[in-house]
């Protein structure tokens, strides 16, 4: 990102009792897109997007969700509707006045649904990557998968300790999808989403099956669905030309 070092004011704000530490990008008097990270992950996780949607004349808000990255520790999530995030983004949110567009990967999908369905005044539009919305084997096996890794790859873990100075981000999230009530399911109340919603999801993506977003599209009255061929979970960084043309064609009509 050292390319738009120039462009960014980053601070830490006092929300809801605890620092947030965030990034804001590009002007004032451009639309603003705010990005919200996956559940391992930080700021880092859009290095690719933040320059592309600059230069496509947007500006950008992205910040270290509570527990996360340079913001303060916590002792738990609240999934699948992560109340406390999006008391959080309300919080951060609550003095801008334009339309605002929200970008969520993965956990940061869900409080996009999330925050859209509590406070929709200001969000005209929605592109939720891989969101979690019911209980499917695929989604079991894929947080399986994940724990094996921590727990047997070295440089997985090093990794995380390095984004997150050492808080305990693996095991907090692990503890907080593997203890959730079963049965549950968001879809119920998706119809009352008003906005255009671009759901994404890879082919291959190794926590829920294709059927996971054309659902999830499904359920939301402007909903739309795009499966990239070939992607994984990590579709954003891993395919993020072709994920930056798809989003910019789908954001361009909503915020020029």
């Amino acid at each position: 990102m050292g390319q738009v070092d120039n462009q960014v004011e980053r601070q830490k704000l006092l929300v809801n009792g605890h620092e947030i530490y965030v990034e804001k990008y590009g002007s004032n008097d451009s639309p603003l897109i705010v990005l919200l990270h996956h559940g391992l992950g930080s700021v880092k996780a859009w290095q690719y997007q933040i320059p592309f949607l600059l230069e496509n004349g947007y500006s950008v808000w992205v910040y270290d969700r509570w527990g996360y990255g340079n913001s303060a520790d916590r002792e738990k999530l609240d999934p699948p509707w992560f109340e406390d995030d999006v008391a959080d983004l309300f919080e951060l949110l609550k003095n801008v006045n334009e339309k605002i567009l929200l970008i969520g990967h993965s956990d940061g999908g869900n409080i996009a649904l999330s925050y859209t369905l509590k406070y929709p005044q200001k969000i005209c539009g929605l592109i939720v990557v891989a969101p979690h919305i019911y209980i499917e084997p695929k989604m079991v096996s894929g947080i399986l998968a994940l724990q094996r890794a921590y727990q047997n790859q070295a440089s997985f873990r090093d990794g995380l300790n390095r984004i997150h100075g050492g808080k305990a981000v693996f095991d907090r999230w692990w503890q907080s999808w593997t203890n959730l009530t079963p049965n549950w399911d968001m879809r119920e109340k998706f119809a009352n989403i008003n906005i255009p919603v671009l759901v994404v999801q890879g082919e291959r993506d190794e926590h829920a099956t294709v059927n996971h977003a054309l659902d999830c599209a499904k359920s939301i009255p402007n909903g739309q669905v795009w499966i990239l061929s070939g992607a994984k979970h990590m579709l954003p960084q891993e395919n993020a030309a072709e994920f930056n043309q798809k989003i910019i064609t789908f954001i361009n009509p909503l915020l020029k």
